[in-house]
């Protein structure tokens, strides 16, 4: 019986790695000019870029462009944080649609990719008790696929673009044969799903423009119905697990211009509160015992609030300086006493970058350091008393033995913070 189960789960996490994890945009920028900003930039982006920061900027000026980048990263966290695939490449184009009369040059198109060098997605499910930062785990760990599209009347713009991957889901079957060899059915499906970037521009003044972004929470939950028959008895299984989250995002931006000099200021809100954490769940039902639900611990996951500033100043003709500052609340609790050992902290950016241009030829480069900072959590014992709450407390593992046998890595206490580093060029050349 447990071999059947053993081989059915681990049929089930074979396919997984079909699902992706979050937004490397998130973490990494979309080409060096606007992560030399801190990516800031809801209402000041004016290039293919925008199909993230801001799809309605696609029409803020008039031109096409084609981008093509290679951005990086290196993470020394501690508790174990690591990056999977650190290195992408970036490729962003847009153009106006060929239309002529009132709506000449007042619709553009273009589309934005992130892929990676060797592997179209990486997910990381952790243990629940396993030391993770959710934020860096596997977030850079899948390519990003934004078309998108842009129309202008007068002084107010909008446009929307479309973080496009698939999911898995389906089920499995597996009984013992003749033989009492395992035979085992699959019948998996990989949905397409699709959730939209929208955003606005309002030229309010001749030096001043606003702008707000939503972005919609991009979720695929993997789930997998695994049915067993074992000596005429049936054991069944729901696996399931979110295999990517990124949250709600409300952006609102404003951008200064005057002469060679941009400034832009963004504050943005997300709504973390509706994760349900990285782990996997498994539903069982089992023969004269019936319904037995997962017991992964529920960890209340806060919202989080966050600021970004970036400068984009020209030095004569040829030369272009950055720099930005962004300040981002957690969404991990500071306090996990039980099982789980999340790590995070509120983290701080600072970004730096140049380009240089030769007519339609600019090359841009930049380098980004986000700080988390640093936490400390001791872990509680529970008491006994009341209903137990994994979230909160930990149980002896075995009360037969003296003293307390637990085997969590957090315990008694655990820390979490330090220091991710980015960089990349990109070369932008006018069409």
């Amino acid at each position: 019986m447990l071999r059947v189960v053993a081989v059915t789960l681990g049929v089930w996490l074979t396919a997984a790695p079909a699902i992706a994890s979050a937004n490397p945009l998130e973490v990494l920028g979309l080409t060096s000019r606007h992560a030399g900003k801190a990516n800031a930039g809801a209402a000041s982006v004016d290039d293919a870029a925008a199909l993230y920061y801001n799809p309605a900027g696609l029409v803020a000026r008039l031109g096409r462009e084609l981008s093509i980048g290679t951005i990086g990263a290196y993470a020394h966290l501690e508790g174990g944080g690591r990056l999977p695939d650190p290195i992408g490449a970036q490729i962003v184009m847009r153009a106006p649609l060929p239309l002529r009369g009132a709506l000449a040059d007042r619709i553009v198109v273009g589309i934005a990719l992130h892929l990676l060098p060797g592997d179209v997605a990486h997910v990381i499910a952790p243990a629940p008790d396993e030391p993770y930062y959710p934020y860096y785990g596997d977030r850079l760990s899948r390519i990003v696929v934004l078309p998108g599209a842009a129309v202008r009347f007068g002084r107010l713009a909008i446009g929307a673009s479309l973080d496009v991957l698939a999911g898995l889901g389906g089920s499995i079957e597996a009984t013992e044969g003749a033989t009492r060899a395992i035979d085992v059915r699959g019948d998996e499906r990989i949905p397409t799903v699709a959730r939209a970037i929208a955003g606005a521009t309002w030229q309010a003044t001749r030096c001043v423009r606003l702008g707000a972004v939503f972005r919609q929470r991009f979720e695929i939950p993997v789930s997998t119905s695994v049915k067993t028959l074992v000596a005429g008895e049936p054991i069944d299984l729901d696996v399931s697990a979110a295999g990517q989250f990124t949250p709600h995002q409300l952006v609102l931006g404003v951008a200064w211009s005057r002469a060679a000099h941009v400034v832009s200021f963004d504050a943005r809100y997300a709504r973390w509160s509706d994760y349900r954490g990285p782990f996997v769940r498994v539903d069982s039902r089992l023969p004269l015992v019936g319904e037995v639900p997962g017991l992964s611990p529920r960890v209340p996951f806060d919202d989080t609030y966050g600021a970004r500033l970036g400068i984009e100043s020209r030095l004569g003709d040829r030369w272009i300086a950055r720099g930005g500052y962004g300040f981002e609340t957690s969404p991990i609790p500071e306090r996990q006493t039980g099982v789980t050992n999340l790590l995070d902290g509120p983290r701080h950016t600072f970004a730096l970058g140049a380009g240089h241009a030769w007519g339609r030829l600019r090359v841009d480069a930049h380098v980004q350091l986000q700080l988390v900072q640093g936490r400390e959590t001791k872990k509680v014992i529970d008491n006994g008393m009341g209903v137990y709450d994994p979230f909160t407390s930990l149980r002896d593992e075995d009360t037969n033995e003296p003293g307390l046998q637990i085997t969590n890595p957090g315990f008694p206490g655990i820390t979490s913070g330090g220091q991710v580093l980015s960089g990349g060029v990109t070369l932008e050349v006018g069409l």
